[in-house]
C-alpha cells in the first residue's frame, strides 16, 4: 500500500474517531449552523439594502460600524476567554444575536427599518463578535488531543466554508420564495440551534483557564501578560507579522480587486466574476480537505509560511491572466494555498500557546488580521481613485509579501521549527 493510501486510511479513522467525541461533533453542528446562519444573515443584508433601500452605496457604513467594536473590544474577548467559561461565552453570543436578528424581523414587519437601523444592529453584531471569535477559536485545543487539532481545524474551516458557498443560495431562494422576512427568520433559527449545540458541550473539569479568584489578575494585567507574551516569542510575533502583512497587501486588493480585474482586464461579465468567486472557494475546499487527509503535525511553520510564498506566487499569476480560464485556475490555486496557510498556522498556534493565555493569543491574531483589512481596502481604494490600475496594484502586493516571506525565513528561522 502506497504512503498516501496510508495517510488516506489513517485520516478516515482518525475523522471517524472524531465524530465519536460528542463535545467535537457538538461544537462541528454549532460551528456549521451559526457559518450558515451568517451567511444568510449577511447575504440578506447587503440584498435588502441594495434592493429595498437602494442604497448601495452605504454599505461600507455598516461594515465599518460592526468592524469598529471588533478592534476596540476583542482583546478584552480575549482575556475574558481565558477567565471563564468559553462555551457560555458562544452561547451567550449565539442567543444574543439570535434575539437581535429576531428583533430585526419586528422592525421590517412594521416597516420601521431604514439603513440607520442595521448600522446600531451592526454595531452590537460587532461587540458580540468580539466576544465570540476568541472564546471559539480557543477552545477547539480543550477539546481534541494535539495530534488531531490540524485535522480537526480543517474539518471544521471546510464546513465554514461550505456554508458560506451554500449559505447565499439558501438565503436567494428563501427571499424569493418568502421575502427578506422569511431570511432574517432563518436567520435566527439557525443562531438557536448553534446555541442549542454549544450547550451541550461538556468540558471536563475546568471549563476555563484562569478561575475568577480574588487574586486573579484584573482585565489590563492580563491584557498586558498576554501582549508580553506574544512579543517575547519570536515563532508567536512572526506568525502575527505575516498574517497582518497578508491581509494588507493579498486580502484588500483581492476582495476589492477581484470585481474590478474582471471588468477592466477580463473583459467579463457578472457570471465571470461568480465563476473566479467560485473558483476560489473551491480552492480552500479542496485545500481544506487535503489538510485533513495528511493531517499535518510537523513543520506546520515552515508549510504555512511556504503557503503564505505560494498565495503571493498566486496573486502574481493571476494579476497576468487575460482568459478567464486562466484566471480561475490561478484563484483555484489562490484558495488551495490560503488552506494550507491558514489551518497549520492556526492549528500551530492552538498547539504552542499556553492554555491559559490561548484566548488572549487568539484574540491578538484576530486583529492583526482583521484590523488592518480596513487599511487595505483604504490604500486600495486610494490608488484606484488616483488612477493605478488594479493589476499592478496586486502585482505590487505579491512582490510586498514575497519580501516578507523571505525576510521572515531569514530573519527568523524559528518559523521553521514550528511544530
Amino acid at each position: 500500500m502506497s504512503e498516501m493510501a496510508v495517510k488516506v486510511q489513517t485520516g478516515s479513522e482518525t475523522e471517524r474517531r472524531l465524530f465519536k467525541e460528542k463535545n467535537f461533533v457538538f461544537l462541528w453542528l454549532a460551528g456549521l449552523f451559526s457559518s450558515m446562519s451568517m451567511s444568510v444573515f449577511l447575504f440578506s443584508q447587503s440584498w435588502f439594502v441594495v434592493q429595498s433601500l437602494g442604497l448601495e452605496a452605504s454599505l461600507g457604513l455598516i461594515f465599518i460600524a460592526s468592524t469598529i467594536p471588533r478592534l476596540l473590544f476583542m482583546a478584552i474577548g480575549g482575556v475574558i476567554a481565558d477567565r471563564i467559561s468559553r462555551t457560555k461565552i458562544m452561547f451567550i453570543s449565539d442567543i444574543t444575536r439570535a434575539l437581535l436578528v429576531g428583533g430585526l424581523v419586528l422592525f421590517l414587519i412594521t416597516d420601521l427599518i431604514n439603513l440607520w437601523t442595521l448600522v446600531f444592529f451592526a454595531l452590537l453584531f460587532g461587540v458580540l463578535d468580539a466576544f465570540f471569535w476568541p472564546a471559539s477559536g480557543s477552545i477547539l485545543p480543550t477539546l481534541v488531543k494535539s495530534k488531531h487539532l490540524t485535522r480537526a481545524n480543517s474539518i471544521i474551516q471546510m464546513t465554514n466554508q461550505m456554508a458560506m458557498i451554500f449559505g447565499p443560495m439558501i438565503a436567494g431562494f428563501v427571499i424569493v420564495l418568502i421575502g427578506f422576512t422569511g431570511s432574517f427568520t432563518l436567520t435566527s433559527v439557525l443562531l438557536l440551534l448553534a446555541s442549542v449545540f454549544v450547550a451541550f458541550i461538556k468540558l471536563a473539569g475546568k471549563t476555563s483557564s484562569n478561575h475568577a479568584e480574588e487574586s486573579a489578575p484584573s482585565l489590563l494585567q492580563q491584557l498586558k501578560q498576554g501582549i508580553v507574551y506574544v512579543k517575547t516569542s519570536d515563532q508567536l510575533s512572526a506568525l502575527l507579522i505575516t498574517t497582518a502583512f497578508l491581509n494588507l497587501f493579498i486580502v484588500g486588493p483581492l476582495m476589492m480587486g477581484l470585481p474590478l480585474f474582471v471588468s477592466n482586464v477580463l473583459q467579463g461579465t457578472t457570471l465571470d466574476f461568480s465563476f473566479l468567486e467560485g473558483a476560489f472557494a473551491a480552492g480552500m475546499v479542496a485545500g481544506s480537505i487535503t489538510i485533513a487527509v495528511l493531517n499535518v503535525n510537523k513543520k506546520r511553520g515552515f508549510i504555512a509560511m511556504l503557503s503564505v510564498l505560494g498565495m503571493s506566487v498566486a496573486l502574481l499569476v493571476l494579476s497576468q491572466t487575460f482568459l478567464l480560464w486562466q484566471s480561475m485556475l490561478a484563484i483555484f490555486i489562490l484558495g488551495i494555498t490560503f488552506s494550507f496557510c491558514n489551518i497549520p498556522l492556526i492549528s500551530a498556534i492552538q498547539d504552542m500557546c499556553d492554555k491559559n493565555m490561548i484566548g488572549r493569543v487568539m484574540s491578538l491574531l484576530t486583529m492583526s488580521s482583521m484590523g488592518l483589512t480596513p487599511v487595505s481596502f483604504a490604500i486600495t481604494s486610494l490608488l484606484l481613485s488616483i488612477g493605478v490600475s488594479i493589476h499592478y496594484i496586486m502585482v505590487t502586493g505579491a512582490f510586498l509579501v514575497m519580501i516578507l516571506v523571505l525576510f521572515v525565513f531569514v530573519k527568523l528561522p524559528a518559523v521553521k521549527t514550528i511544530h
